[in-house]
């Protein structure tokens, strides 16, 4: 009876695995969504078009990306979470959807559980930017000032409990200061009441940053990764700038519900790794600041718990409650 049974165990596993590679084998014989679950018009959006050209261009489907914004990523990467596993939708991810909204929302979705992580796109490290009327010129005269003046320094970002938002935590913990965090609904705002006069520094991503610094609207103090931007090789890193060991940076990615055969996810994530080494999407990329990455599946499903871990140790020390 027991050899009967591990007998149609193996034989039901076989007919699983021969099912899930003749799917791979005809995959894909449709048409492709990825679902962003941001806004249009910003640097996701953008990305997640150059990561459809380059799944369309090597896999021969059409590649949609269709826009689910709201609650900080979360609809659209839940949608994701419950489609069907074939291939056919898949979520722009992102450090902050996957790493920091566990912390941030009551989720309906695990990242570790519910995904298979494809790949890392990018990096997109963030910048620390002043206004110019602002005394300290460079990073240490900020740490210097905020040493000073406790809680005299305002520093804005994109809201309460993003990833700048935990960011700016660890590197006030780090420098050992106290700052007045001031939280808005978007980088729009907060750059508005900055280059106003409003408040005194930013924390953003880079990309975002980058037209300001280079028209000389905002000084750039140093760049939270661990290697210079290529957009902007005259900001100097933390540890360059005074500040060793520390870094924190950003990334953009692609995920597929549970259960998506690997050789599907396999398949998308070589696509990816081979137009996002051709010279001229790397350029691409690199002119906006983000720095090309098409890591493997698992070293992306290593990362995603890397940062869990990281940012629920800052939100475990500000008692940050989800929502």
């Amino acid at each position: 009876m027991i050899k009967n049974l591990k007998f149609l165990a193996a034989a039901c596993f076989a007919a699983l695995a021969a099912s899930q590679a003749a799917a791979a084998d005809n995959y894909p014989s449709k048409p492709i969504t990825i679902i962003l679950p941001y806004a249009t018009g910003g640097s996701a959006d953008m990305l997640a078009r150059f990561a459809a050209q380059a799944v369309q261009s090597e896999l021969g489907q059409p590649v949609i990306v269709e826009a689910k914004p709201g609650a900080g990523g979360v609809l659209g990467t839940e949608h994701v979470a419950r489609a069907e596993p074939d291939g056919y939708t898949l979520a722009l991810t992102a450090s902050g959807t996957m790493a920091v909204n566990p912390y941030v929302y009551k989720l309906r979705y695990k990242p570790l559980e519910d995904f298979k992580q494809i790949t890392v796109l990018v990096d997109l490290p963030f910048v620390v930017v002043t206004n110019n009327e602002f005394p300290a010129k460079t990073l240490q005269e900020f740490i210097d000032y905020g040493r000073k003046n406790p809680n005299k320094i305002t520093f804005g970002n994109a809201g309460l409990g993003t990833q700048q938002h935990l960011t700016q935590l660890m590197f006030a913990r780090a420098a050992g200061i106290q700052i007045n965090i001031v939280p808005y609904k978007g980088s729009s705002p907060a750059m508005n009441d900055l280059l106003g006069g409003h408040i005194d520094a930013v924390l953003d991503n880079t990309g975002v940053q980058t037209p300001f610094i280079k028209a000389g609207k905002v000084r750039p103090l140093f760049v939270t990764n661990p290697e210079r931007v290529a957009a902007l090789p005259d900001v100097p890193t933390g540890p360059q700038a005074g500040m060793p060991g520390f870094s924190a940076v950003a990334w953009f990615g692609l995920a597929a519900p549970k259960g998506t055969p690997d050789a599907i996810v396999e398949k998308i994530q070589q696509a990816i790794a081979r137009e996002f080494a051709k010279p001229d999407m790397q350029q691409r990329l690199l002119d906006l600041a983000m720095i090309p990455r098409a890591s493997s599946p698992a070293d992306t499903t290593a990362r995603v718990k890397t940062d869990l871990d990281a940012f629920g140790k800052i939100a475990k020390e500000v008692d940050l409650k989800p929502l």
